[in-house]
């Protein structure tokens, strides 16, 4: 067992600390490009209303995975401190029992959605020319639902379990399956028909996901040499009370973001039509991107803290949480200047010629590309506080940033914008994409009171 921690145990230098958690960074981003890699083909050989149908419906299942990720992060955290304090048998019994939980829920949710998904989309004013898209694409998805859970459930424990490599191994075939189905049954055998189009994505993302999702379980279920075993489950209500306890803040920053892309959606298709909705899921895949990276760091770094936590090395959380802190804001800034400097070129990968959307694309993509100066920090508290078990504290976190400031900002910003240059329809509108900007602002002024207001308790300062 001493040998199997070594790796969680030892003291990091930057740079090995980063090549530690580059493995589930690569895997958590691979794992969220399967609605990119459909959106890029879909608008190239579906046209606007196919492109906008997946950006109304993808951030609905991204809900859906919201609970994945919260078992995901939840567990791992408790199982990371389990392992922590050196009982390897109760290990193994609180990993089986989630995720039998986890798959369970699942189905149910499956089952719920695949009767109820066209009233959702209805209260979403989901257009008439766009319904019919949806609905297709969900249709194929639905039944794939549980798979997308566990993808997002495994990463976070094949870090934890000390296989942060196989990690990306699995995501990396999940997503070259994915891509080559796209290729194939959008860009081949689609024959430029929006509702093919939009049916090969949805059957090349059910494809990627079988491996994503199935592949991991089949590797926990056998012997093998990492540090976890899917087995007999240690069955207390308390494992999963403490689980959801734990990930509530990844789950609520999931499930808020999504609901928060829903409401740019409708604001957006009532402002401009489907050429907002369009323009805004280019901008969302962008976004995606960065979240999918900022995340992918934090569940690769969870497992020492929680360990390190368990085991109560203090030495090595504080230079955890110091390089952490020095990690997440380099790559903040170099991400913001990347994509400035992109704009123009990611636009035009889904914009399919349409020089208006192409505008409206360049314009808010530049904008909320500021934002990501100020993601990255409160990404990592919440994911901090998760590691440390607690979970009042990281839910506290996501649910003010993602709900209380998104939602007060995108309601006051553009009043301020639209009052303040010229009183004029194109000033509120650009007040909408600043909205994000700010919200992240006061965000990133939170987590630091937070990270000094624990610092005492937990001993990582």
């Amino acid at each position: 067992m001493e040998e199997n921690n070594s790796t969680l145990t030892q003291h990091f230098s930057l740079g090995k600390l980063f090549v530690y958690v580059l493995p589930t960074i690569f895997a958590v981003l691979l794992a969220s490009m399967y609605s990119i890699v459909d959106g890029i083909f879909v608008s190239n050989f579906g046209g606007t209303a196919a492109f906008a149908a997946l950006n109304q419906v993808g951030p609905i299942f991204m809900i859906v995975a919201a609970i994945g990720v919260m078992f995901g992060t939840g567990g791992s955290a408790l199982v990371g401190k389990i392992l922590g304090e050196g009982d390897r048998e109760r290990a193994n019994g609180t990993f089986s029992f989630i995720a039998y939980c986890m798959i369970g829920v699942g189905i149910i949710i499956s089952v719920i959605l695949w009767f109820t998904f066209e009233p959702i989309l209805v209260a979403l004013g989901v257009t008439e020319e766009m319904m019919p898209y949806c609905m297709s694409y969900s249709h194929i998805i639905i039944p794939a639902i549980t798979l997308f859970m566990l993808q997002f459930y495994f990463q976070s424990f094949l870090a934890t379990a000390k296989k942060p490599g196989l990690g990306l191994v699995f995501t990396i075939a999940a997503g070259v399956t994915n891509i080559v189905g796209d290729a194939l049954l959008v860009g081949v055998f689609s024959n430029n028909d929006p509702m093919k189009a939009v049916q090969g994505a949805a059957i090349a993302t059910a494809a990627g996901l079988f491996i994503g999702g199935l592949v991991p379980l089949f590797y926990f279920a056998r012997k093998n040499s990492s540090l976890l075993r899917l087995g007999k489950p240690l069955t207390k209500i308390s494992i999963i009370l403490k689980t959801c306890g734990n990930g509530i803040s990844e789950f609520l920053t999931n499930i808020s973001g999504s609901l928060i892309n829903v409401v740019y959606n409708s604001l957006f298709l009532y402002m401009i039509g489907e050429v907002g909705v369009a323009a805004y899921g280019t901008v969302g895949y962008v976004n995606s991107i960065f979240t999918a990276i900022a995340t992918g760091f934090v569940l690769g770094v969870s497992p020492l803290i929680s360990f390190n936590y368990g085991a109560n090395n203090t030495e090595n959380m504080k230079d955890l949480h110091k390089k952490s802190l020095l990690l997440i804001t380099i790559f903040s800034v170099v991400a913001t200047v990347v994509i400035e400097l992109l704009s123009h070129p990611l636009a035009a990968a889904f914009s399919h010629g349409d020089e208006n959307l192409m505008q409206i694309t360049v314009d808010g993509l530049t904008i909320f590309t500021l934002s990501f100066m100020f993601k990255g920090i409160p990404s990592y508290a919440s994911g901090l506080f998760t590691a440390l078990n607690n979970g009042k504290v990281s839910g506290i976190i996501s649910v003010v940033r993602t709900l209380v400031f998104n939602l007060a900002t995108i309601v006051v910003v553009p009043v301020i914008f639209f009052h303040a240059f010229g009183s004029s329809y194109e000033a509120a509108f650009y007040g909408v994409w600043y909205s994000v900007v700010f919200s992240e602002m006061l965000a990133t002024l939170m987590s630091f009171l937070f990270f000094r207001g624990y610092k005492k308790k937990y001993h990582y300062a």
